[in-house]
């Protein structure tokens, strides 16, 4: 039985099914009683990719790139400081008042707690990769979000496993020398290819699988030297590409107009599930019965997840990897039971925690490692943390706090620093009015450059450009290109970006699609697919009602791939 709820936030009304009050039971947690998109927001607001600022080490005073600006009171430690064993978390305990709010009382522990400066394990089990956020197991990575196994990639996010990447999202297994590109598996020498599956040498390409030497193609299965879905001998192959001269900043422009024209009179199919079953979403590999997740790999039995791999039992958490039985949380990794955490790995039975490892039986801490039964940082014998416990969980219900996250106002982060403003974008005053931090001067924007004058053609870049600093042609933050990066750009034949990070990262945001769903019927009208007239088949898609995409049901789609 499905019940009809209203969003105590938007006030719109949604759904909640038989099977999510039995995940709920088995949490130990009410329903919910805000709606997926609230809610989803409301995680959001508490997690800052990329926004990075230079401060000092509040213990070693080294300079060092963080995640909070120098305004941020919350003392902050290096990588090397913060794991170490020369603090503990338990010297900052505080006693539960139960005359005040969970949440406020939560607030000033975090607040005094040392919290890390990048989240990223570089110097142990990373190396060089000191310049990334939310990263794993990787090698000589550079700006790169959200990702792990991986070496030599930059300016990325959602990776697990490939080599030589810029400017890309979620790429999967053995993919290598790829670059401005969205959901490629198993897939070389690529660069602008979207959605794409063992393909090679291969640009400007959307939904193809197995082929090689193709350009500007849409739709193609198994083949090779293909310009707009044409097949050409190698020779005329190569002469136009060759006219198109991808290694000028010009006419990869030109070509990635043409070619958003192209894709545009294509049918597409409503969502990207590999080897899926019984699962709605968006870029969904090896999964079953699992709702409305997105870019996941082996994620199964959950709803509301995104970003994150071999996910089992868990609803309502933004990334995280091998975890079971985990609700409302923020990278949960290797967790089993948490609940209303962010940043808390390897932990079991943890309920609205932050930044806590290898913990079990702990609520409401900050930054502690390998403790048991302690609330608030205060450490308890056994007996007495569950009586604490049981008795702050119904105080909770009182003050309504309990089954909710972390509200957006106690967030560290301002509200334009987060993941919020990507996918649920507010103005200045917008973010006010609801009583949302608001950064003003995020990553140094400064709009100074050294020169204007970059040539057109990669093979004409001197070294000297990794001495320059450019201003982003659309929002002016300045940014420079750095060795390894160069390097890329040579070895491929792409020209140097005129666009910073942030806007590059941005125009893939926007190409991937929001993190929503629409019901839609299909548009095919052909009567050779098996129906006549219009298709009537429905499906849940990432595509909006208002989108350009011609869009078909898997059936009718099936039958227009070539």
């Amino acid at each position: 039985m499905t019940e009809i709820r209203n969003c105590q936030n938007c006030k719109n009304e949604f759904q909640i099914a038989l099977e999510d009050f039995v995940f709920y039971e088995k949490m130990k947690v009410p329903p919910p009683t805000w709606c997926p998109q609230c809610r989803r927001m409301r995680r959001m607001s508490h997690r800052n990719d990329h926004c990075f600022y230079m401060r000092k080490c509040n213990a070693c005073d080294a300079d060092i790139v963080s995640l909070y600006s120098s305004e941020k009171i919350v003392p902050i430690f290096c990588q090397k400081c913060w794991w170490s064993d020369g603090w503990d978390g338990h010297e900052y305990k505080k006693e539960f008042d139960f005359s005040r709010t969970f949440f406020s009382q939560f607030k000033e522990l975090r607040d005094c707690v040392p919290a890390l400066a990048i989240l990223n394990d570089n110097g142990s089990m990373s190396e060089n990769c000191q310049y990334t956020n939310y990263f794993a197991y990787g090698k000589d990575c550079y700006l790169t979000i959200n990702s792990w196994k991986v070496e030599n990639c930059m300016y990325s996010s959602c990776l697990s496993g490939p080599k030589d990447i810029v400017d890309s999202m979620i790429l999967y297994s053995d993919s290598q020398h790829i670059y401005s590109s969205l959901n490629v598996d198993s897939s070389y020498k690529c660069r602008n290819v979207y959605n794409a599956v063992s393909i090679t040498h291969c640009a400007y390409c959307f939904d193809c699988r197995g082929c090689s030497d193709c350009f500007l193609c849409v739709g193609l299965r198994n083949k090779q030297y293909c310009f707009k879905n044409t097949q050409y001998s190698k020779e005329d192959y190569l002469d136009i590409l060759k006219k198109y001269k991808l290694d000028t900043y010009s006419g990869s422009l030109s070509a990635e107009k043409e070619f958003d024209e192209f894709r545009i009179t294509f049918p597409h199919r409503p969502s990207f599930l590999k080897n899926c079953a019984d699962c709605t979403g968006q870029y969904l590999v090896n999964s079953k019965n699992s709702k409305e997740c997105y870019i996941v790999i082996n994620i199964e039995n959950s709803k509301f997840f995104e970003m994150g791999d071999t996910i089992k039992d868990s609803y309502d958490c933004l990334s995280g990897g091998q975890q079971e039985l985990c609700y409302e949380s923020i990278n949960p990794d290797l967790s089993t039971l948490a609940a209303f955490t962010s940043y808390c790995h390897k932990d079991m039975d943890t309920y609205y925690c932050d930044s806590c490892q290898s913990c079990q039986n702990v609520f409401g801490c900050v930054g502690l490692k390998n403790a048991k039964y302690c609330i608030l940082n205060k450490q308890y014998n056994k007996e007495d943390y569950f009586l604490l416990r049981d008795k702050i969980v119904e105080h909770m219900k009182g003050t309504k706090e309990w089954g909710e996250f972390f509200p957006t106002d106690i967030s560290s982060f301002c509200y334009n620093e987060t993941l919020a403003q990507d996918q649920f974008p507010l103005t200045r005053d917008e973010a006010c009015i609801r009583g949302y931090a608001w950064q003003e001067n995020i990553s140094m924007k400064s709009g100074v450059e050294t020169t204007k004058d970059i040539p057109d053609n990669i093979h004409d870049i001197p070294d000297s450009i990794l001495r320059e600093i450019f201003a982003c042609k659309r929002c002016t933050r300045n940014y420079r290109i750095i060795g390894r990066e160069l390097q890329f750009y040579r070895i491929n034949s792409i020209p140097i970006p005129r666009l910073c990070f942030f806007c590059r990262n941005a125009d893939l945001n926007t190409k991937r699609g929001p993190f929503q769903l629409w019901n839609r019927t299909c548009m095919c009208d052909k009567d050779s697919h098996d129906h006549v007239g219009s298709c009537p088949t429905e499906f849940e898609t990432t595509y909006a009602p208002d989108r350009q995409e011609i869009i078909y049901c898997e059936q009718c789609y099936q039958k227009e791939v070539v």
